[in-house]
């Protein structure tokens, strides 16, 4: 009977150091998993992972002319190059050149205009989306005219 009750205590203590032993495992596999997670969501942005350098181009909406022949060139050093034309105006063409800061989500971009302008770009692949003054992506009708495509000059 000793005997029995012995080797009864003996297994229930095996089995209870190994279902331990199970816990901590999956705890630190769960512990690990939300660390890649989070390495990975941080790391996983346009400014990381998308080919973002280049010259981007297009004809934007204008409210008194038949459209802004834009280019905007992103050099990797943080600085821009935009060029705008009037068409159908008798103006110049409109060179800007300054910085721009990404957001923290490292999706969009600001443009420093000058005199306290700014303009937002969402940044895609292979194009960017001139934002709206609130920083939102344009609705409506005129929406895609909003976006410029990246030039391939290979």
């Amino acid at each position: 009977m000793k005997k029995t009750l012995l080797a009864t205590a003996l297994l229930g203590l095996v089995l209870v150091g190994c279902d331990q032993a199970s816990d901590k495992t999956s705890s630190t596999s769960f512990a690990a998993n939300d660390q890649v997670t989070e390495l990975s969501q941080a790391a996983d942005n346009a400014k990381n992972s998308l080919d973002w350098m280049g010259e981007y181009t297009g004809i934007e909406p204008c409210a008194d002319c038949s459209g802004i022949e834009t280019s905007l060139t992103l050099k990797d050093d943080g600085s821009y190059i935009l060029d705008q034309t009037y068409q159908g105006k008798e103006t110049k063409p409109l060179t800007t050149e300054g910085k721009f800061d990404w957001n923290d989500k490292g999706d969009t971009i600001t443009l420093n205009l000058g005199g306290g302008q700014t303009a937002q770009y969402f940044v895609g692949e292979q194009r960017i989306f001139h934002l709206d003054k609130d920083g939102k992506r344009v609705q409506g009708d005129l929406a895609d005219a909003y976006t410029l495509k990246k030039q391939d000059h290979k």
